[in-house]
């Protein structure tokens, strides 16, 4: 089935070719998984010891409004599990919101393509041992893409986030670094 499923992604990556992968009436379609597994053991914090693992998917589909500008939707998924000493704490962030891209250099360079990009998300927490809890998340990232092909690409990016919970007073911001990767459909294709 694995073996399936990756036969079937390399085919649908190299089965685009594009004009341009930037222009206007283009759309882009990608996502990035990432995984993390904390582990605590400390004796001066007051949680002694406690483990935190967390998978997050985020999608982004958008569409270029103009050469090199694109605009659009980033849908996401947060699983994470918190067990400290007694207390096993589990729950799932639900997330959506809007995302404008720009890419700096020309829209016919094949190869790299410089970036920014300013997204908002609207979130969504319920878990084992909380009630729902609202998100606002504010993130700018600036970076580069790699295309393999002229409308598949991977992308490095690094950035800023400012997060804050809506029955909270806190925010938590975080430098963030990222690889993604991107399909850029033609209207040709």
């Amino acid at each position: 089935m694995k073996k399936s499923i990756l036969l079937f992604f390399i085919a649908f990556t190299f089965s685009f070719e594009a004009e341009s992968q930037i222009t206007k009436g283009s759309w882009l379609v990608g996502g990035a998984a990432s995984f993390s597994s904390v582990k605590n053991e400390s004796d001066v914090n007051i949680v002694d010891k406690s483990n935190k693992v967390q998978i997050r998917f985020l999608g982004s589909i958008g569409y270029f409004l103009i050469d090199k500008a694109v605009i659009g939707i980033k849908p996401g998924f947060e699983n994470s599990k918190v067990v400290s000493g007694p207390v096993n704490l589990s729950g799932n962030i639900y997330e959506i919101g809007p995302f404008i891209r720009y890419y700096f250099l020309r829209a016919d360079n094949k190869y790299i393509n410089v970036l920014s990009e300013i997204s908002y998300q609207y979130g969504n927490k319920s878990g084992n041992r909380f009630s729902t809890v609202h998100s606002n998340n504010i993130s700018g990232v600036i970076g580069c893409e790699v295309f393999f092909k002229e409308s598949v690409g991977i992308e490095f990016t690094i950035g800023y986030s400012s997060l804050k919970y809506a029955e909270s007073t806190g925010t938590s911001n975080t430098i963030i670094a990222g690889i993604a990767f991107q399909f850029h459909l033609n209207k040709n294709d």
